[in-house]
């Protein structure tokens, strides 16, 4: 095998459409690690840092692997940067399956070949959403480790899916009683006084429109929050619009929005792949008020069901988290890994102080008093993961 590290610059050229085949090729690949995703994630967060996008070529010169690292610098002590490297995707875009591209059965040989190539090259291995029961997932650590004088740390991470029938009805009758009938009530009233129906963005010349609504309707709900909102970077917003048109393009958009009175009131951004919905970011009109509807985000994430239900599709994911706004729509668990390793002296001290600190920041979550934690919350700056919630919770409060 020939390993090759290629450039952001170079990807179109040289990669695509070596890429997209591999993409399709591997059984255990997710949209999170098509070109589209990973070259507008780069765009949009990759300044200051340094790609790492390895490709690895078989002897007859055809792509069998793509392992898309970068290396991001952590300040340690105020005087010594240490090199992590990290999957792309990680951060910003809401990404939870991460991961590699390797052809079934050389799995092992590839990591054993990128373990030798970057071993030099990092402090510090701190990579995220692998699934769990993937060949990658349980050969990382192993490869990776053999240069780890301490032991590795790994976390466990829920998220949620529902797996659906081939009838909304059947699916209803599946949901707890009390919130079947909710739905019903709440969707039946909204169709029944208003002119209410499901909208899909499938047309380019309405993508800009409908997104313009989609960021203006999140960001007035935090901002009057005193929040600043997912979307005050404009380096999320680059990656939305880049990320809608390329996945209108393939046929892979969701982008799904609940039309009252020619008003779009409530938007859901997801997209679809290998028979499954995800769900990635919510927004919802809170000026809006339909007398007799408490919750008009339950309707749409309905309606949203039953359409994929329609499209053929087999499951519906919510992403990160197993919160109850979720599990009541008959979500079941699956999980991901997020695992670290220090390299070398420095990186595995390193590594000791940053989980011992995360452990005690987990206990102070649980322990400390509530106005403690509120006043942190007001006071702290926002950060991605603070953000990436944001939506979910706008969701979940409409559907209480």
């Amino acid at each position: 095998m020939k390993l090759e590290i290629i450039s952001p610059p170079s990807w179109p050229a040289r990669l695509l459409p070596a890429w997209s085949n591999l993409l399709e090729q591997t059984a255990t690949a997710s949209i999170f690690l098509s070109p589209e995703w990973i070259g507008a994630w780069w765009r949009a967060y990759g300044e200051g840092h340094e790609p790492r996008l390895w490709a690895v070529w078989n002897e007859q010169g055809a792509l069998v692997a793509l392992a898309p690292f970068y290396i991001v610098k952590m300040r340690v002590g105020g005087l010594l940067d240490l090199p992590v490297i990290r999957f792309m995707g990680d951060e910003g875009g809401g990404a939870e399956y991460l991961g590699l591209l390797a052809e079934s059965g050389r799995e092992e040989e590839v990591l054993q070949s990128l373990a030798g190539a970057m071993g030099s090259q990092c402090a510090l291995v701190d990579i995220r959403g692998l699934p769990e029961g993937d060949a990658l997932t349980r050969l990382i650590p192993k490869m990776f480790g053999e240069r780890a004088p301490w032991p590795i740390h790994e976390e466990r991470h829920a998220c949620s899916r529902v797996l659906l029938p081939d009838d909304y009805e059947a699916y209803l009758r599946s949901l707890r009683s009390k919130f079947r009938s909710s739905l019903r009530y709440q969707t039946n009233r909204l169709v029944k006084n208003h002119n209410a129906r499901l909208l899909r963005t499938s047309a380019e010349e309405d993508l800009d429109a409908h997104l313009d609504r989609f960021f203006a309707m999140h960001q007035e709900r935090w901002v009057t929050r005193g929040d600043t909102g997912s979307f005050h970077d404009p380096r999320k917003l680059a990656f939305y619009r880049e990320i809608a048109a390329a996945f209108l393009r393939r046929g892979w958009l969701r982008f799904y929005h609940l039309e009252v009175d020619k008003v779009i009131r409530a938007s859901q951004f997801g997209f679809a792949y290998r028979g499954t919905l995800y769900s990635l970011q919510e927004a919802i009109d809170h000026s809006f008020h339909p007398p007799g509807v408490d919750g008009f985000g339950v309707v749409l994430r309905g309606m949203a069901i039953r359409e994929s239900i329609t499209e053929g599709l087999g499951a519906y994911d919510f992403l990160g988290g197993v919160e109850e706004f979720k599990t009541r729509w008959g979500t079941i668990p699956h999980y991901i890994h997020r695992v670290e390793i220090g390299i070398g002296l420095a990186g595995s001290l390193t590594l000791a102080g940053l989980v011992g600190w995360r452990l005690v920041k987990n206990w102070g979550r649980t322990h400390a008093p509530d106005w403690l934690r509120k006043a942190r919350h007001f006071f702290r700056p926002p950060t991605a993961s603070h953000q990436s919630h944001q939506s979910s919770l706008e969701f979940r409060e409409e559907e209480n």
